[in-house]
Parts: structure tokens; C-alpha cells; sequence
């Protein structure tokens, strides 16, 4: 990769939590390139783990999250389509940081893939929300308060990967064709945006039609008494 086109790389992931890679696909996931907030998500720099130098990133995956991984994105390629899964890194001082990697298989002029490439952005607000958000739901009715607030912290993610979306699409446009490869990452990161906004959506929809339907209830019985 050119100068140019690795500083609009760096550019775009200098703050924030994600990063772009391209590797092998093989059994370590041997990293070739990796642009961004790398050291933060992983617990090593990127250093270590290109050309498994130190670590794989394979190896860095949690133990039992890797064969869901590994089958997730077996499954693409088998499907020649991109891969959406979320996994927890085991960093070297024993921590662990949910991520989300959304990525695809590059193939060369005959056909032949030649490595793997994506986007990994940390999820452990999005993992978190989901988490608090389901033992909301088990709760009771009371929980209505709380469920929108928790759509509310959702809708907040979204509009933060909606400006890296953003800044992604005008660095990509600065840099020429150097940046030709970054259409596809902000639409990745676009992607994850609309996700969380459908969910964050419904779960306010659901939260409407239930006080409707409340309301309703409430005047029958009245008009019944």
C-alpha cells in the first residue's frame, strides 16, 4: 500500500475505536495489513502481530469464540459474501474487548482469492446494551422507562458510526484513486449503523404500540365500569 493511501488510512481511524486489516486466509488469520486504533481493541501493537511476528491474531481471538469465527467466515467465502460476527480479543494482560468484524475474500483476475480484508470496531457498548437491554425485557412492565433510554444509548452509537461513515467517504474522495478501497468501508460502517438504528427503532415502536394498547385497555374497562 502506497503512502497516500496508508495516511487517509490513518486519518480516518486516528481516533475511535476500530481498524482495518487485510491477512491470509489460513489458520492464524496471519495479519499483512493493519491500519488504526490496533494497540486499543488487540492489547499489543500492531508490530506483534503482523506476520504473527509475536502473536497471531488467530491466537489473540477468545477460545471459545475461534471456531464460531472460523466457521462464520468459512461460510462467506463458501457463499461469496461478507461476513458480519462478533467475538471477544483475549489481550496479553488477560483483559477481553468485544468486537465486531465485517469483512470479505478478494479474489485476483483468475479467480484465485489472495486475502481476506475487513473492518473491526469495538462492540462492548453495543454487547453491554444488548445484554442490559434483555434483562430489561425479562423484567416487568415498570422496565418501559428504561427500554427507551436504552434505545436512546443505541441511537447514540449510530450517529457516532454515522460520522466516521461520513469521514470515511470524504477522506476516500480526497485521496483520488489511492482511496478508491474506503467506498467499501464506509458503506461497511454505514451497514452498522443502520443495524443498530433498525433495532433501536423497533424496540421504540414496540414501546409505542405497548402504551397504545395500554390506553386502550384502560378506557374499555373504564367505559365498562
Amino acid at each position: 500500500m502506497d503512502k497516500e493511501a496508508l495516511t487517509v488510512f490513518n486519518s480516518i481511524f486516528s481516533t475511535g475505536s476500530a481498524f482495518v486489516y487485510r491477512c491470509a486466509n489460513d489458520e492464524n488469520f496471519t495479519m499483512k495489513f493493519m491500519a488504526g486504533q490496533v494497540e486499543k481493541l488487540c492489547g499489543c501493537p500492531k508490530s506483534d502481530i503482523l506476520g504473527n511476528a509475536k502473536v497471531s491474531y488467530a491466537g489473540l481471538t477468545h477460545a471459545d469464540d475461534i471456531d464460531r469465527v472460523f466457521a462464520d467466515v468459512d461460510a462467506a467465502i463458501e457463499a461469496k459474501a461478507n461476513w458480519d460476527v462478533a467475538y471477544r480479543i483475549s489481550q496479553p494482560d488477560g483483559s477481553e474487548a468485544w468486537v465486531r468484524e465485517r469483512g470479505n475474500a478478494v479474489y485476483d483476475d483468475n479467480g484465485e482469492m489472495v486475502y481476506l480484508e475487513g473492518l473491526v470496531v469495538d462492540a462492548s457498548a453495543e454487547v453491554n446494551l444488548r445484554k442490559e437491554l434483555q434483562e430489561t425485557l425479562n423484567r416487568t412492565e415498570e422496565a418501559n422507562a428504561e427500554i427507551i433510554d436504552l434505545a436512546e444509548n443505541i441511537l447514540r452509537s449510530v450517529q457516532k458510526l454515522s460520522i466516521l461513515a461520513i469521514n470515511a467517504g470524504i477522506e476516500a474522495a480526497r485521496a483520488g484513486k489511492a482511496g478508491l478501497g474506503f467506498a467499501y468501508l464506509a458503506r461497511e460502517i454505514k451497514a452498522l449503523a443502520d443495524e443498530n438504528n433498525r433495532w433501536a427503532s423497533r424496540i421504540t415502536d414496540t414501546m409505542a404500540q405497548r402504551k397504545r394498547d395500554e390506553a386502550r385497555e384502560a378506557a374499555g374497562q373504564a367505559k365498562a365500569g
